[in-house]
């Protein structure tokens, strides 16, 4: 068991302890809730064994001969989110001898300030300065790589981008039976009464329902009874709640990437915690600064009615995501 996984259970055991929760998380609790996931991975994505510690990552490299090692997206070079942030530099090739070509796509930190350590920043630079390419997601990073790295990275759409509507439409059944088209999809990751406050408003204004695509209650909210209320969606029926919803409402990066693909009206509320840079750096990219508010005082019937340039929207994400592609094509073959 990682160092990171016994943490968490003492402090859950504390929390529990102390009436704080009301259900102990396991790994097999957290089987079952992640089960549908689970399932879409498995059946779509080529996976390596699970690695769990840097040594049996440096024994899986050994074992392959891989031609080009590919770094990205999302946060992969945020600290904090990283039991061991050098492994997102790939540090663990030179440890092996690994002639690999070594590139990063839409590399992400997912902050516009610098939060390494001046003696991170030092080990960073020196394994950065092996790739053959580098890419960022957010334009934000560009300035921090040549700020901190001396390199000038370009920059790259996220790789959900890289592919249009037509193509997540491809895994969908053939009906829809979701029964919420025409409504509002709300996909709050980190749920307050204002952003509570901001669907209801939306709702009101609109004349619409609001439906959601997430588990009714975190696992430690419940009892052994109600674990199915914990249990994640099928990606299937993620990916139906964005084609069919009327307006989104999210504080999730994603759920903006997700509604731009659809083309569904939205507001994207300001999620700083998870790292604001992207939303700034996405929203501005299709220029749709106009759709990030903060709280549900900020809201207008203006902003919810407001027409979008969908035509506009959707020639830069061709636009981006062929150079995406070239930008692979030319630094992986």
């Amino acid at each position: 068991m990682s160092g990171t996984i016994v943490k968490n259970y003492l402090i859950n055991l504390v929390r529990l302890a102390l009436g704080r929760i009301k259900y102990l998380p396991t790994a097999r609790k957290y089987n079952h809730i992640y089960r549908n996931l689970s399932d879409f991975r498995d059946g779509n994505i080529m996976m390596s064994r699970k690695i769990t510690s840097d040594e049996q990552l440096r024994e899986y490299y050994r074992q392959h001969a891989f031609d080009v090692v590919l770094v990205g997206s999302d946060q992969v070079w945020r600290s904090k989110y990283s039991p061991n942030l050098y492994n997102y530099y790939l540090d663990f090739l030179d440890d092996i001898n690994s002639n690999a070509k070594r590139v990063s796509y839409a590399a992400s930190f997912g902050v516009s300030k610098w939060e390494y350590t001046d003696e991170t920043t030092r080990a960073c630079k020196l394994l950065i300065s092996k790739f053959s390419a580098v890419s960022v997601r957010e334009r934000s990073a560009i300035d921090l790589c040549q700020a901190h790295f001396d390199i000038t990275p370009e920059w790259v759409v996220d790789p959900t981008m890289l592919l249009k509507a037509d193509d997540y439409e491809k895994l969908l059944p053939p009906e829809n039976f979701s029964g919420h088209e025409g409504q509002i999809l709300s996909y709050v990751l980190d749920p307050t009464n204002d952003k509570q406050q901001i669907s209801k408003k939306v709702s009101n204004i609109l004349g619409k329902k609001v439906f959601s695509v997430k588990p009714d209650k975190n696992l430690t909210q419940v009892q052994r009874s109600e674990l199915d209320q914990c249990q994640y969606p099928k990606v299937e029926t993620w990916l139906q709640g964005f084609k069919d919803a009327h307006f989104v409402v999210t504080d999730s990066f994603h759920g903006c990437v997700f509604a731009i693909l659809f083309n569904k009206p939205f507001l994207a509320v300001g999620n700083p915690t998870r790292g604001l840079a992207r939303f700034n750096s996405l929203l501005s990219l299709f220029n749709l600064y106009d759709r990030l508010i903060y709280t549900a005082e900020e809201l207008s019937r203006s902003i919810i009615e407001a027409s979008l340039d969908w035509g506009q929207v959707n020639s830069i994400r061709e636009e981006k995501a062929k150079a995406g592609k070239a930008f692979l094509q030319r630094n992986i073959f």
